[in-house]
Order: structure tokens, then C-alpha cells, then sequence
């Protein structure tokens, strides 16, 4: 295993931080590496650097699935969560908003955005740990900090880790030695158990571990779930010795126990339980916590999920005696149990989640005397109807609403109770973090939930378009994205008030000059393009669809600059480009297009429409329903940018041919600069200066400055980088734009980091 030092700085604020980079180079100064993993160190050079540009969020807050959040237990204050494709966050309590701890991260390592365990050192807080892999058909590796994560180590391990596959809820399956520190235990997904002894700098297999798993569900090994340590079982400055692990399998026992600082395991019997009788290998263990009072307690569950969970059980463990007493809190509902957290300043708090109840909703349970009574944020009645034991306030998330469908959470794995105040915990659901400050009033008044994922932004993006000024009420932006479909953002620096709620776009569009008019394309859903005249209020599907384009068809969809006719270029194989100006009553195939072109409609004049396929670029002067050629080059453009205020006037990013800019009135097509050696993407933004050409922004590569976000003021001659190398955003898309109506702001799409914005100091 080669050791690694990943020199790079981490988000400072949210909204506050220090800019991206794409694809910084490493020193190599490794030339071989030994399973000691004492190899020569090499470097990501990533320090800051002061560009005149700040890095931050489009307001969203969180929108995916956060796995599971943790206290430390002797630093005050000091929360992480870990996101199952976006990295990890730490809690920033002056600000109370979470920020990104893996913005250092970039194309080339997007796998170690996906957070498999995150381990935050009792003994020095200042120490926090990452087993980071997206997916196990890539190895994973162990990070190590010894400084909150602002500076990451890492340890490129052997196999691979699954921080987005099934069986994410479970764990923590990283953890560090409470009485020794310098001690940490993973447990992989398909090769064993490992032991680190140098704060994670080296790790080797146990194996005197008897088991690597080998249950899979849905095709995903879920192998070791959880490390569980007795504290109580050593003195501080020895090795703990007695550990519990657990493990999915598919016969014998789940759980091993150590007694000797882990040299040898013996099995745990697994609990019988009302959802398994006899046949108690049917539930497998998802989180394990032991107790200051010598309890473990435990969660199992038919499908450790996030889907699928139909049966599950609470279990307790006594480690003196081995018995076990089941304490699940409602053993009628028809889902498993995930979530669990015990107070470690008293024994008897627990709190734990059930996981797949969809037939009403996750609840979350508590109990003060060692789980022989539980009272939950909601319970039934004897007819069966749900009876709400909490206020939820969705204030900092209104979207969280889910067009009239709110619920206190679903996929619950994640639960914590702060250890300096019991009266707080946080859980953890497949869209937003939730927390509580008031959970001791659980039997005599409703529990006040609120949304705490401030900070948090993890969505996957597809398009977004900035509308030009047409007067008051113009939105900042529209977007689309995976889970959330998209919004309109009215404010960029406040969470949306309703998402679209029907289905993901492949493309979104809106009329240059009328913001009310707005088209997306689709790949799902019951259509293939809808429209909205109304601000993205409400949408409606074409009347019908060209020729030979059936529903899910997705392409794009573009919209002329007066919104009164809409090109569309469906992904159907072999179909060409059509237009419609009566919203699908009708339509007019392209006539001079090729099937499959690359589209754009001027923002000027509504009359103009372009297309480019193999090389070849055309334009259309009535409306788009016929084109000729007007240009040629030697590769293909995969799109075109047409500026906002100038009529024919287009943007083309050519790899590594850099910069292209087409003037669509004489045909003239030229490279902009020599010094930009790679571009990936185009976007347009407002000018500096009124009567001054309009702001680009690449997404690319200029002057040797390194892969990353740059702007011209001078027409695509010059180009300056506006971000450093301290901020990557994991797997970046080739999506960014400028906004038409505020200078110096750049808007870029990530996959799993939610929409980067970049804007001018002030």
C-alpha cells in the first residue's frame, strides 16, 4: 500500500471558501511501495492562492442521502456526516453550517467521494479519519488527519470500498481505539478485517478473523457492518480488549468477539427475535454501540438496505453473562431497524431508527431505562392511523415538502446523540439531516424537528440556464438534477421553495427574452418534453412528439429568444431535429440537419437556430425549419454557446483544441487564443462594464496554469484562472455558465456536490 500526503487545504465556509480545481498534478516522488506502506511520500501541491474570486453553494441544502452523522465524544461541538457521493463534512458551531472536509479531492480521485466510514478520534479530536470509495470496482483508501481535515494522508488500500452501494446505512465500520488511539479497525466489505497500529499511516489484514462476510444483496458484498469497542475493558494508554464486530453472512453466526485486544474471535450466537423465531440467520447486523454499563446494543435487519429492510429487531447484549434480550420498540411494523446511538454519560439513553417503513414513514425511538420502554415521534392508534408526536419546521429547506408529501424522514441510518447534551440528536434520512434539541419532552409534548443540513449540497446536476434580465421576478436560475428534478431558484443563496416533482431532464432551456418560458427534455416520466409558460409553476407535456420519437426519448430541447418555438433534438437514434410553435400540435423536422446534431438557438434574434454534427456547423434563418452550412472544422463540438446579447455571435469548446469562436453572419471560425490548451466547457456571464463584451468563463486549461475555471473580459484573448488548487468538487460535470445579470458570477455542475458558485470578492 503506497502512502500518500495529500498537501490541500479543505472548504473554510460553505459560502466563503477559496475556489476549485480540476485536476491538480501530483509530485510523483513514489516509485514503489511495500504492504508496510513506508513508501516516499507523494505530494498534491494544493495550497491557496488568492484569485480575487470566493467559492461557495447555490442554496439547496443537502438533497441526498447522508448515511450517517457523529459526534466525538470529548470535543464539544465537533459533528461530522459522511454523504454517500459527496464527500464528508465537518459542523462548523460559530457559523452552524456544515462544510465540506474532501473539496480537495478532484476527476482524477472522484472514487473518494463516496464516504464508506468516517472515524472521529475520542482521545484526540483533533485527529478524524475517511474510508473513502464510491464503489468497490475501484480500490479504496483510509485518509488520515491530524488537523480536522484541512490536511489529508492517505493509505491506498488493496480492495475496494461501497460509500454508494448497497449496505451504505451500516457501520461505523471504521473506528479508533478508545484507550489507544494510534489503533484503528476497519472492516472491508470483502476481504476481512484490517488493523492499523500508526494512526492509519500503515494498515495489515487480522487474520485471526474468521470471517470476511459473504452476503451480498442486489450484487453488492456487504462483508464487516460495524466496530464496536468496550472502553471499560482497558486502562488508557493499553489496547482495548474487548471489540465486537459484526458481520453479514449467510449461515453461522454474525457477530465475533475479542477478548485479548483482538489476537483471538470467538462467535456471538445469533438473538432470536419475534421477526425470525428459529431461524435466526434471516435478520443480519447493521450497527453495533456497547455501552459504559456493559451492553451491546445492536440493530438487525432482513436487507441491511437502504431498500428492502421488511423485518428487523433491537437487540441487547449483555457482555458478562452472553445473553441476549430483545428490545425492539414496535415489533407490528413490517421494516428493519438501522439506526442506534446510546448516551456514553448514561447507559440507559438509546435512540435508534426503524429503516423502510414506507407504509407510513421512518419513526425514530428513544429510551431512558435501557430499552424496556420506548416512546417514538409518532405512533399509531387502535385504528390504525398515525398519530404525530413532533413539529416539524422545513423553514431552512422548504422544498423538503415534497409537493404536499412531507415526512419526518425515510432511509434513517444515521442517528446521534450529542454527548453533551442529551436533549439534542441529529438523524440522518435520504435527503436532509433533521435534528432535534427537545427529545427529553418526548412523553409529555411534541418534539421539535428541524432541518440541520445547512451547508450541506449534494446533488447530481444535469442543466441549468441563467435567464437574462427581463424585468422583476426574473429567477436567478432553473435547474434540473437526479432525485430533486430541479428548481427555480429565485435566490441563489436561499434553498428553493418547490422542486419541479415529476421526474429528472436531460436539458432545460428558457426563453432570452421572456423568463416565463421554459422547456425541459426527458429520458423520464410519460413524455419526452415538457413546457411551462408560467415560471416552471406548473408544466405541461407537448400535444404530441415528432415523428418516430416516442416518450423517455430525452435530447434536448432549446427555446428561440421570443420562447415561441421550441427545437428539440430527441435522443432517438437516427431521427432529426424538429421544431414546433403551437407546443406539439405540430411539428416541422429540420430540414438540412442531420439526425443526432448538436443544437443552439440564437438569444437575439428568434428567427435563428444552429446545429453542428461531425464537424460541419449550420444555421437556420426561419425559424429552424431549414439549415444550411456555414462553417467546418476538423473535430466535432460536443456544444455551442450563443451569447446572450449579441445576436450570431457563438461560443465553441473544443477540447484540446482549445477556445472556437463562430461568427454565424460571415461564417468566420477561428481559435481565440493559443494559450488555452484544453476546454471542456463554455459559459457566458454579464460584462464588467456596460457596453463591454459579455464575461466568459472555461472550464479548462490556459497559460499552464493548471486544469481548473478561468474568465476572459477581452473576448476569449486573454484568460485568467479564477479559483486555486484547494478546491476540486469531486467528479466535476462539463456544465457551467456565467449569470447575465451579476459580473463576475460562474455557476458550475458537479455530480454529487450540488451546483459551485463562484463570485467576485467583495
Amino acid at each position: 500500500m503506497r502512502l500518500k500526503k495529500l498537501m490541500a487545504v479543505a472548504c473554510a465556509a460553505a459560502l466563503t471558501v477559496t475556489a476549485f480545481a480540476g485536476c491538480s498534478k501530483k509530485n510523483d516522488s513514489s516509485s514503489g511501495s511495500d504492504s508496510k506502506g513506508d513508501a516516499k511520500k507523494e505530494y498534491y501541491n494544493a495550497q491557496p492562492v488568492d484569485t480575487g474570486w470566493e467559492w461557495g453553494n447555490v442554496e439547496i441544502v443537502d438533497g441526498g442521502f447522508i448515511p450517517d452523522v457523529i459526534y466525538n465524544p470529548t470535543e464539544e461541538g465537533l459533528i461530522y456526516a459522511r454523504t454517500d457521493m459527496g464527500g464528508a463534512y465537518k459542523y462548523n458551531k460559530d457559523t452552524q453550517r456544515w462544510e465540506c472536509i474532501t473539496d480537495c479531492f478532484g476527476g482524477d480521485d472522484w472514487n473518494y467521494n463516496g464516504t464508506e466510514s468516517l472515524a472521529t478520534d475520542p482521545v484526540e479530536p483533533n485527529r478524524v479519519y475517511l474510508a473513502a470509495g464510491t464503489y468497490s470496482t475501484n480500490n479504496g483508501a483510509i485518509f488520515a488527519s491530524d488537523d480536522y481535515g484541512k490536511n489529508w494522508t492517505i493509505c491506498e488500500m488493496p480492495f475496494g470500498m461501497g460509500g454508494n452501494e448497497v449496505g451504505r446505512g451500516c457501520g461505523e465500520r471504521l473506528q479508533v481505539d478508545p484507550n489507544d488511539n494510534s489503533i484503528l479497525y476497519f472492516g472491508s466489505r470483502a476481504d476481512g478485517l484490517w488493523k492499523s497500529t500508526d494512526y492509519g499511516a500503515t494498515w495489515n489484514e487480522v487474520t485471526s478473523f474468521p470471517t470476511k462476510g459473504g452476503y451480498t444483496e442486489d450484487g453488492y458484498s456487504i462483508g464487516l457492518t460495524f466496530v464496536a469497542f468496550d472502553k471499560s475493558s482497558s486502562e488508557k494508554g493499553q489496547a482495548t480488549k474487548t471489540i465486537i464486530v459484526g458481520s453479514a453472512g449467510t449461515q453461522g453466526d454474525y457477530l465475533y468477539r475479542s477478548d485479548d485486544a483482538g489476537e483471538t474471535w470467538t462467535a456471538i450466537p445469533n438473538p432470536k427475535s419475534e421477526a425470525t423465531g428459529d431461524k435466526t440467520e434471516k435478520l443480519k447486523p447493521c450497527q453495533g454501540e456497547i455501552s459504559s454499563d456493559g451492553y451491546l446494543y445492536s440493530t438487525w435487519s432482513y436487507k441491511v438496505g437502504p431498500n428492502g429492510a421488511s423485518d428487523g429487531a433491537v437487540q441487547k447484549y449483555n457482555l458478562k453473562t452472553g445473553e441476549w434480550t430483545e428490545i425492539t420498540p414496535e415489533r407490528s411494523y413490517t421494516c428493519g431497524y438501522n439506526g442506534i446511538s446510546v448516551n456514553p454519560n448514561d447507559p440507559n439513553m438509546i435512540v435508534c431508527t426503524t429503516l423502510d417503513l414506507w407504509a407510513y414513514f421512518d419513526n425514530l425511538f428513544v429510551s431512558y431505562d435501557g430499552g424496556e420502554t420506548w416512546n417514538g415521534i409518532w405512533s399509531c392508534d387502535e385504528n390504525g392511523k398515525t398519530v404525530n408526536n413532533f413539529d416539524l419546521d422545513i423553514s431552512n429547506a422548504p422544498w423538503l415538502d415534497w409537493q404536499g408529501q412531507l415526512k419526518p424522514g425515510w432511509w434513517m441510518t444515521g442517528v446521534a446523540i450529542n454527548p453533551f447534551n442529551p436533549d439534542e440528536v441529529l438523524y440522518t434520512t435520504g435527503a436532509t439531516i433533521f435534528g432535534t434539541s427537545n427529545l427529553s419532552k418526548i412523553k409529555d409534548e411534541p418534539v421539535d424537528i428541524s432541518v440541520k443540513a445547512m451547508g450541506i449540497e449534494m446533488t447530481a446536476i444535469f442543466d441549468f440556464v441563467s435567464p437574462l434580465d427581463n424585468g422583476e421576478g426574473t429567477p436567478e436560475l432553473y435547474s434540473t438534477m437526479g432525485d430533486l428534478y430541479g428548481f427555480r431558484h429565485d435566490d441563489v443563496t436561499k434553498a428553493p421553495q418547490e422542486h419541479y416533482g415529476d421526474f429528472k431532464a436531460t436539458s432545460i432551456d428558457c426563453a432570452a427574452q421572456d423568463y416565463k418560458i421554459v422547456v425541459r427534455a426527458t429520458d423520464d416520466g410519460d413524455g419526452s418534453v415538457y413546457y411551462s409558460t408560467d415560471a416552471a409553476e406548473t408544466w405541461q407535456a407537448v400535444e404530441t412528439l415528432p415523428e418516430g420519437v416516442g416518450k423517455k426519448a430525452g435530447g434536448t430541447a432549446k427555446l428561440s429568444a421570443d420562447g415561441k418555438t421550441i427545437f428539440y433534438q430527441s435522443g432517438t437514434t437516427g431521427v432529426a431535429a424538429a421544431v414546433t410553435s403551437d407546443f406539439g400540435k405540430t411539428w416541422t423536422t429540420c430540414e438540412g440537419l442531420p439526425a443526432g446534431a448538436v443544437i443552439e438557438t440564437d438569444k437575439v434574434n428568434p428567427d435563428k437556430f444552429y446545429g453542428t454534427y461531425d464537424g460541419t456547423f449550420y444555421m437556420s434563418t426561419d425559424g429552424g425549419k431549414t439549415f444550411s452550412p456555414i462553417a467546418n472544422m476538423l473535430v466535432s463540438a460536443t456544444s455551442i454557446k450563443a451569447c446572450p446579447d449579441t445576436e450570431g455571435d457563438l461560443w465553441i469548446p473544443v477540447g484540446a483544441g482549445g477556445v472556437y469562436y463562430l461568427d454565424s453572419s460571415t461564417g468566420t471560425l477561428a481559435p481565440t487564443s493559443q494559450d488555452v490548451t484544453l476546454c471542456d466547457a463554455i459559459g457566458i456571464g454579464k460584462a464588467e462594464k456596460d457596453g463591454d463584451y459579455m464575461a466568459l468563463y472555461m472550464m479548462g486549461e490556459a497559460n499552464g496554469d493548471g486544469y481548473g475555471i478561468y474568465q476572459s473580459t477581452d473576448k476569449g484573448v486573454t484568460w485568467k484562472r479564477i479559483n486555486d488548487d484547494t478546491q476540486k468538487w469531486g467528479n466535476v460535470r462539463k456544465i457551467i455558465s456565467g449569470d447575465p445579470k451579476v459580473y463576475g458570477r460562474v455557476y458550475v455542475g458537479t455530480d454529487g456536490r450540488g451546483i459551485i458558485m463562484g463570485n467576485v470578492k467583495q
